[in-house]
């Protein structure tokens, strides 16, 4: 298989090509051929030092899948991200250590998220006790979320890096199963780690946001912030929020009065639902993914509270009866929404 050529090699590319040759050398570091590698994924080494070629993300998804199925008990996400170089996810390592404190830091990747993947989602959820990084792939499901993990093991790399401290998470949530027990996360992140959760996130200590960086530079930092600006107004996206974000914000919002409607939603943004579903699409995802992970999202959230009913809840989530709403919630998590509420999430 060839991969075409470059037109226009930005720094998404360039992230995406150290990205790839980073898993690549991992899986023949681990014992993977690359006859075996290049038969399942097309790809050859002599694609990873041609600098005339972009190489789609999608081959760090099926790479990870042959490692995974090579190694089915291993959660090699972790093992990987644990031993790569920060520079596969440059430029953000270098914004982010001369941010004034964590929450500039966080608030950078979220601005700056981009740079990795132009269908990447991420935000920064602040609440009285606690601060989430949330994060988003379409491709995530891909390869089981392994380059889910490796993601989150990255991003606590560089905010150790950064502040130069390692007490500073509650805990850590993956969408997927875990691909082995779950103490071996635990021993890794040395927090609690939860599965099937509506988004991959960093949960921080609200205080922990306060803390400051080692290397934190107000000049440096602005002049990294007006590099990156430059690539957003040269890739025609928003220095301040990507209609994605918008999209999110709304959805958000509408939620917290159990609206779930897609024509709801492209009135609030004065477009017809037609515009917004290509705006959607044009970022990777259909408005019906955006409003069911908001689903998602307040199901789990009104399953903490014992005293409604899932008739209730399913009322709510706009769902014409509650055996609708059981089988969507068996399809988002694997669980029944009774389980959900034996299990120890129920409790947090």
């Amino acid at each position: 298989m060839s991969f075409e050529p470059a037109q226009t090699f930005n720094s998404s590319s360039q992230t995406t090509t150290a990205a790839v040759a980073n898993v690549f050398n991992y899986a023949v570091h681990r014992g993977i051929s690359e006859h075996r590698l290049s038969a399942e994924t097309g790809l050859v080494r002599t694609d990873l030092i041609n600098p005339e070629t972009r190489l789609p993300a999608e081959l760090i998804s099926s790479m990870l899948r042959v490692i995974g199925n090579a190694y089915p008990e291993q959660a090699v996400g972790l093992q990987m991200a644990s031993v790569a170089p920060l520079s596969v996810i440059d430029p953000l390592p270098q914004i982010m250590k001369y941010a004034e404190n964590l929450r500039s830091a966080l608030q950078a990747f979220v601005r700056y998220g981009f740079v990795l993947s132009e269908h990447l989602w991420v935000d920064l959820i602040e609440s009285n006790n606690e601060a989430l990084l949330q994060m988003y792939h379409p491709l995530d499901g891909l390869d089981g979320g392994r380059g889910a993990e490796s993601a989150i093991v990255l991003i606590r790399r560089i905010v150790q890096q950064a502040i130069g401290e390692e007490d500073f998470l509650v805990r850590v949530e993956f969408v997927h199963r875990p691909h082995s027990l779950s103490r071996v996360y635990e021993t890794f992140f040395g927090v609690p780690v939860c599965f099937q959760q509506p988004y991959n996130a960093l949960v921080f200590r609200r205080e922990a946001l306060e803390m400051p960086t080692k290397q934190q530079d107000v000049y440096l930092f602005r002049y990294a912030q007006e590099n990156l600006d430059l690539l957003h107004d040269r890739w025609g996206v928003s220095s301040h929020s990507s209609p994605l974000a918008e999209i999110n914000t709304i959805i958000a919002r509408k939620a917290e009065f159990y609206q779930y409607s897609a024509e709801g939603i492209a009135r609030d943004m004065n477009m017809s639902l037609r515009s917004l579903q290509r705006l959607a699409n044009g970022h990777g995802f259909t408005v019906h993914q955006l409003l069911e992970h908001a689903r998602k999202t307040k199901a789990q959230q009104l399953l903490r509270d014992p005293m409604l009913s899932a008739e209730a809840i399913s009322t709510q989530l706009g769902y014409s009866n509650d055996r609708a709403f059981r089988r969507a919630f068996k399809r988002w998590t694997g669980k029944t929404p009774t389980q959900f509420r034996e299990g120890p999430m129920s409790q947090t």
